[in-house]
């Protein structure tokens, strides 16, 4: 088999947030034919916060849609940098809202306590994933998989696990994440980039031995991975 990364080129940000959004509604879509029920896992950051918004608007059949979040920090909802704060201004601001959701974040004192109450839920959800959608830092970090974080060996290992604590050194706070074995469980990954800057980490990224941790994503086989790019 071979799921060899597409690379879809758009000529500006606008038309990449459509099509991508457009996109994900299809693949959504379909599963609700097929199967009655569909999922969607999304990343966080400014970079996908209009594609988010205007997928919120899409009509689907989102109460038979499990929503959750590739890995938010541990903050609380209402905080300025939690990922579930942006949700609620962009996915969630539309016909989204009536989707299942799943938060990452728990009421646990801490990341590492939170982790297993974290890890039952997701557990009982309908695997694979319908849809994952992924970002990417300027250090080829994606999800909350960052190789300064103590964590990182170990996530390859991960295969029973669905989420994992994470303890970066380079951010001011821990993080909950799902884990590569998590975003593998799923039937597509879409990646959403904008910027020459990470378009360049990509190339070097999708390089024959390269160790980004997006690199975890683009050197398998199981799932299919289409990269959308703009400006």
């Amino acid at each position: 088999m071979n799921n060899k990364p597409t690379l879809i080129l758009l000529p500006n940000r606008d038309e990449l947030n459509t099509v991508l959004n457009n996109d994900i509604a299809k693949y959504l879509t379909t599963a609700l034919t097929k199967q009655g029920a569909a999922s969607l896992a999304v990343s966080g950051g400014s970079s996908p916060a209009e594609m988010l918004t205007l997928l919120g608007k899409q009509n689907l059949d989102w109460a038979k849609i499990q929503t959750l979040l590739v890995d938010d920090r541990w903050v609380n909802a209402d905080h300025s940098d939690s990922n579930q704060a942006m949700l609620n201004k962009t996915l969630f601001s539309g016909l989204a809202a009536n989707s299942r959701y799943l938060p990452l974040k728990n009421e646990a004192a801490d990341v590492n306590d939170g982790q297993y109450a974290c890890e039952e839920q997701l557990a009982e959800l309908a695997w694979p994933l319908t849809i994952v959608h992924l970002g990417m830092g300027n250090d080829g970090h994606t999800a909350s998989w960052f190789h300064d974080a103590p964590e990182y060996p170990m996530l390859t290992a991960a295969h029973e696990q669905h989420c994992t604590a994470v303890h970066p050194s380079a951010t001011p706070y821990s993080r909950i994440s799902l884990t590569p074995a998590a975003v593998l469980n799923s039937e597509r990954i879409v990646i959403q980039i904008f910027g020459k800057a990470k378009r360049d980490v990509l190339e070097a990224a999708l390089a024959k031995d390269a160790d980004f941790p997006i690199s975890l994503v683009l050197h398998q086989q199981r799932v299919p991975v289409d990269i959308y790019w703009a400006p």
